[in-house]
């Protein structure tokens, strides 16, 4: 047994049963900022070299001659922030064997294609802030982010591609495919609050979803894994980013944005449903629903302003939060069979960190 999983405790590695005890215990007992860090840290110990190659070959991809260019893929290099997908592809990789320079291209390519989505999410949703800095379409223009986006799209998929197997190239792009229907999707849910939650949870899962899904089977894919071992690391990572995506719900309407780190309360203020809206409508008597989804759907300020109250005033932030937590359990159940080892206990670590967060 190697010092990490000293550090990590393996009396108390979820499996089984057990794993929504310690779900559980966990989830209710980190609350800060730094705790979650920390979680981070130690989720990551296993790869924190591969981690420092990655980041630098990603410095290299966005290093380019024309000075404007080069300025603004600079800037976006930090966007990311927590690096989730390099370090779910990472670790799938040494959960499945060894990391190889294939896994490091691979996790600067899911890095870059999330970059995108985030500039491009950013002018969907009017955004001034991100990771606290300006977002790129403020602090540029709506053209250059559209276009620096697109850049990092056609970079990703030329580095997905330098290997000798097509299959990461195919990979990746089914899965940013994904990413744009959950994207088309939730751009038609505006104004149209008689969306269902099982509905949206399927939005979910194509947004974010979709993209640490292919991160985990890839990862596993580089390491030569089986396919049995790639569906079912791809299935934690499905469920891991649909988890992610919740919390981020419940952050839009109760999180800190100082801690955040990017503008909170757009949801609403666009008109689009999430899980808390939905859940509050849900506990509203039918007369009152059907009038509040009419007034919403047309726009009006006030009904959002008062659909935000209501919020605080049924079940909405535990509903959510629960939702977050029993999708969670999903994931780690998709890692009950694979080898006891350093980096499935941080896969494990990462999906309880992934739900408690400020951002």
């Amino acid at each position: 047994m190697d010092s990490t999983e000293v550090h990590l405790q393996p009396s108390r590695t979820l499996g089984g049963t057990s794993s929504r005890v310690y779900i559980a215990s966990v989830v209710d007992d980190v609350q800060t900022v730094e705790i979650y860090r920390d979680q981070l840290r130690l989720a990551t110990a296993p790869i924190r070299e591969e981690l420092r190659l990655a980041e630098q070959m990603l410095r290299r991809e966005l290093q380019v001659s024309p000075t404007h260019m080069s300025e603004m893929l600079s800037y976006v290099a930090d966007l990311g922030g927590k690096r989730l997908r390099p370090c779910l592809l990472l670790l799938a990789a040494k959960a499945s064997g060894l990391i190889t320079e294939e896994a490091i291209r691979l996790s600067v390519v899911v890095e870059m294609v999330h970059t995108a989505s985030l500039v491009h999410d950013d002018v969907l949703d009017g955004a001034i802030a991100r990771r606290h800095k300006e977002t790129v379409h403020r602090k540029w223009s709506v053209p250059a982010s559209i276009l620096v986006g697109d850049w990092l799209f056609a970079n990703a998929y030329g580095l997905a591609n330098k290997g000798t197997s097509t299959i990461p190239g195919r990979w990746i792009a089914q899965a940013a495919k994904h990413v744009c229907e959950g994207e088309i999707m939730q751009g038609n849910s505006i104004r149209h609050f008689e969306m269902k939650i099982p509905e949206y949870m399927r939005l979910l899962e194509a947004k974010t979803g979709a993209l640490c899904a292919v991160s985990c089977s890839l990862g596993a894919w580089s390491a030569g894994a089986d396919e049995a071992i790639c569906h079912r690391l791809q299935q934690y990572g499905l469920k891991l980013g649909t988890a992610f995506q919740v919390f981020d719900d419940w952050l839009d309407v109760w999180g800190r944005q100082e801690l955040a780190g990017k503008t909170l309360g757009t949801d609403l203020a666009s008109f689009k449903p999430t899980l808390p809206a939905m859940r509050t409508l849900e506990q509203m008597p039918d007369q009152v629903r059907n009038a509040m989804i009419k007034r919403l759907n047309n726009g009006e300020f006030a009904a959002a302003q008062e659909l935000r109250m209501a919020m605080d005033q049924c079940d909405a932030s535990d509903y959510t939060k629960k939702i977050a937590k029993a999708t969670v359990e999903d994931a780690v159940r998709s890692l009950d069979d694979l080898p006891a080892n350093a980096s499935t206990t941080a896969l494990r670590l990462l999906a309880i960190a992934a739900i408690d967060r400020q951002g």
